[in-house]
């Protein structure tokens, strides 16, 4: 069994890939994120491609293409005015939720009587 695992050991090293070295994109304006972002909006992104949008909307803008993240930035801004006048979405409802509680809050007490003292 040793002497298996030696041998095995031996052709891994010998026969092994080294790390093959990638490319980077030649224009991150080209990012399938900003694609995304594009279409949909910065607040579209997933969580977990978020830090990589920032990252590459930094080097898009390094790279000559400010127009393109000004114009993602255009966009989510009138998207978020035109939601903004309808009221939709959960920070409305959250809204309305807590100014609900917050009345009858309110209005037990002043409606509750207090306890008599003898």
């Amino acid at each position: 069994m040793n002497r298996f695992i030696r041998v095995l050991l031996l052709f891994s090293i010998c026969f092994g890939n080294g790390p093959q070295e990638t490319e980077p994109a030649k224009n991150p304006c080209a990012d399938p994120v900003i694609a995304y972002a594009r279409k949909h909006g910065v607040k579209a992104v997933p969580l977990k491609d978020l830090m990589h949008y920032y990252r590459t909307a930094k080097n898009c803008s390094k790279a000559g293409g400010e127009e393109v993240i000004q114009q993602i930035r255009l966009n989510e801004y009138t998207r978020d005015y035109r939601e903004s006048g309808t009221m939709a979405g959960w920070t409305s409802t959250h809204a309305v939720c807590v100014g609900i509680v917050i009345f009858y809050y309110f209005l037990g007490l002043l409606i509750s009587s207090k306890p008599k003292s003898d």
